[in-house]
């Protein structure tokens, strides 16, 4: 007996040895996954919050300016390029730009007057001779040494220009030169990728010139009047003189001053093949403007005011970010990167923009921006542009839309066939067949997404964009042969065996849809092309209509989801007590009507939990609707019209983002919505599901 008991209590030593040890693992997992969920939340916020801060800019290093030269182009020691001097002794220099030892020199005649300018990280130089020949020289360097490479010749547009005020530009496409007289400009007009083409514009005004070479157009400030001189004159009226006029890099907008210290910003808009000036927004600063650089890629101006402010303005928006007094007269700012050089006539200082990759507003990213050259604001997202020039735009509300459109058109596919195939398989087969149905539906959640999504795109497409009339007469007309099916249901079982009526009986359901279906295709093929291709051309004409529309989404990703909202709700309807069918069935009610008073009623908190997951998981999905999708991102509610959600775009442009970029971060940000949406839809399921069971927990 005593060795009976020692044995159980060894026995029970070691089961609660394993029971804690099991239990310590167990919870050691469920506070793993906790631990790996704050990390992730933890990181997208970490990544997400620099988008909050404000810029800012400090004085790094300030050193002074050489005495017997004219700086033309200050350099910048971070991307190793030289300053360009031209010295009193009519040589033009390369010098370091903080010790000014030369590098290079090239003599000129004392007679040439030079210009530089820098576009796309090249440097060029305009010399413009005594004859009036104008050379344009790129500045290249050759392993340790500087070289000047001729680009390009050609006389100006008046011989005689000596000690006359002149301008140059240039663009992709053209050099501009423009040469002024007593009473007007003269602007020629030279294309870069040939020389022989030019053409010359003759100005009838003598103010305040700026060029615009990518439009080929000329800008001319007289008094109050702005004229803007492409393929006709126009002419814009202000109510105070224009002291200030300076272009954006892309040469789509134009930023001026006014006496009294207001600035505006007007862009070129298409109207109808013809360019236009309108105004896209009024700042009152009571400041007088000296000069404006943007920062390559970024929304973003630098503002130098005759009360030496450096102002950093979003260029889109008009929201002034920052205000920062200079403690020197400073009448030039040049950007390099992220940094500023700041000069007058003696020194030179170098300032450091800091949080310049967190440059972005709530109204560029949710509401419409009237970008420069759109006709009328509008939600773009373009992280990439033809070139550096150029700054991306990120408006989320088209990935946003793309991603609830695309989750609603699959829930419109999936929710009936789940729930109906639900209600079937738990409330009328027989357990037979039941057995053989809910695994066979339930495998289909264990094909790949990736799979669904190449037999959509290379299949599916094709065939909605040829049957898609057919298609759609059948959507329109299979409630009605449901209806009709079920009403005449139990005539129909009546003629069968014993053994088949309890279910079995809807299986000849399928020869019949499969006819209906038949039928549609070969009404649409003979209607088609008379009624159906002539609305699509027209309605193509009139919106962005894409063969990848939210017709295929909703088939293929409607499919994806089908099979987990049918699991849940299956369950759900299958556990309902059978006390309750039964009493309901012996006070006399129908199958349907216990169906749908009892069964229904019961299991009513499953079935939505089991759509809300559903949602989740058609707003989460990424391979499907990248390899279905257009990838267009059209902030559009059209099913014909293309869909780039934001699974999508985090798989096609995050491995192609500069870390710590402005595209990076809104990325990421967009992952932070993608979570927190999840995350909500989920807990209000949970929450939804509880308070709804307790409802019904006394039916």
């Amino acid at each position: 007996m005593s060795r009976l008991s020692l044995f159980s209590s060894s026995h029970n030593i070691r089961r609660q040895r394993r029971d804690r040890l099991a239990r310590r693992v167990i919870a050691a997992g469920g506070w793993m996954v906790l631990v790996t969920l704050g990390l992730l939340i933890w990181h997208l916020v970490y990544v997400v919050w620099p988008l909050l801060y404000s810029p800012s800019v400090q004085m790094q290093q300030q050193w002074p300016l050489p005495t017997q030269a004219k700086v033309l182009l200050p350099g910048a020691q971070a991307n190793n390029q030289p300053a360009l001097l031209l010295n009193e002794d009519c040589q033009l220099s390369l010098a370091d730009p903080q010790t000014w030892h030369t590098q290079a020199q090239f003599p000129l005649p004392c007679s040439t007057r030079v210009k530089a300018r820098e576009y796309l990280g090249s440097r060029y130089v305009f010399e413009l001779s005594g004859e009036g020949v104008l050379r344009i020289m790129q500045l290249r360097r050759r392993g340790q040494d500087w070289q000047k490479q001729q680009r390009a010749s050609f006389y100006a547009p008046h011989q005689d220009i000596g000690g006359k005020d002149w301008q140059v530009a240039l663009s992709e496409h053209w050099y501009g030169l423009a040469v002024k007289t007593d009473k007007h400009w003269a602007v020629k007009w030279v294309s870069r990728h040939n020389p022989l083409q030019s053409h010359t514009q003759n100005l009838p005004v003598s103010g305040k010139l700026t060029l615009l070479p990518s439009q080929n157009f000329a800008l001319v400030a007289d008094g109050n009047k702005l004229h803007l001189f492409g393929a006709n004159q126009q002419s814009y009226t202000f109510d105070k003189p224009i002291e200030f006029v300076r272009t954006f890099a892309d040469d789509k907008a134009v930023m001026l001053g006014l006496e009294g210290g207001e600035w505006q910003k007007w862009s070129l808009v298409n109207e109808q093949g013809q360019f236009r000036l309108r105004q896209s927004y009024v700042k009152h600063q009571q400041q007088t403007l000296l000069d404006l650089q943007t920062i390559p890629g970024k929304d973003l101006l630098i503002l130098l005011t005759e009360q030496r402010q450096l102002v950093l303005l979003l260029g889109t928006t008009g929201e002034i970010l920052l205000r920062q007094s200079l403690p020197q007269n400073a009448d030039k700012v040049y950007s390099v990167g992220d940094s500023l050089q700041v000069w007058d006539s003696k020194t030179m200082q170098r300032w450091q923009i800091r949080d310049a990759d967190s440059i972005v507003s709530f109204e560029s990213l949710w509401q419409p921006v009237l970008y420069d050259g759109y006709a009328q604001a509008d939600y773009v997202w373009q992280s990439t542009t033809a070139n550096d020039e150029i700054s991306a735009k990120y408006s989320l509300v088209p990935l946003v839309i793309g991603s609830l459109k695309a989750a609603l058109v699959a829930l419109l596919v999936a929710v009936p066939l789940a729930l109906g195939a639900a209600v079937y398989t738990a409330y009328f087969v027989p357990q037979r067949l039941r057995n053989w149905l809910k695994p066979g539906i339930e495998m289909l959640e264990a094909i790949p997404s990736v799979v669904i999504g190449f037999i959509a795109a290379i299949w599916l497409t094709p065939v909605v964009e040829e049957y898609l009339f057919g298609l759609m007469l059948f959507l329109l007309s299979l409630p009605f042969v449901m209806v009709s099916a079920a009403l005449s249901q139990r005539s129909i079982a009546k003629c069968l065996p014993p053994r088949w009526q309890t279910g079995w009986e809807l299986l000849l359901l399928i020869p019949v849809l499969a006819l209906l279906l038949w039928l549609c295709l070969s009404a649409g093929n003979d209607w088609q092309p008379e009624v159906w291709n002539q609305w699509v051309g027209n309605y193509a004409q009139d919106s962005q209509y894409s063969s990848k529309n939210a017709i295929v989404i909703a088939l293929a990703l409607g499919i994806a989801i089908a099979p987990s909202i049918y699991s849940l709700a299956e369950d759900a309807i299958y556990e309902v007590p059978s006390h309750l069918r039964q009493a309901s069935l012996a006070l006399g009610a129908t199958r349907i009507q216990t169906l749908s008073r009892v069964v229904l009623v019961t299991a009513y908190p499953g079935i939505f939990s089991a759509v809300m997951l559903g949602l989740s998981r058609a707003f989460g999905e990424t391979m499907i609707l990248l390899m279905v999708t257009g990838n267009t991102p059209v902030p559009d509610w059209d099913l014909f019209s293309g869909i780039r959600t934001l699974t999508a775009n985090i798989a096609i442009e995050l491995p192609e983002s500069k870390v710590g970029s402005i595209h990076y971060r809104i990325l990421f940000f967009t992952a932070l919505l993608l979570f927190g949406f999840t995350f909500l839809v989920n807990t209000l399921a949970e929450l939804i599901r509880r308070h709804l069971r307790r409802r019904y927990q006394r039916v």
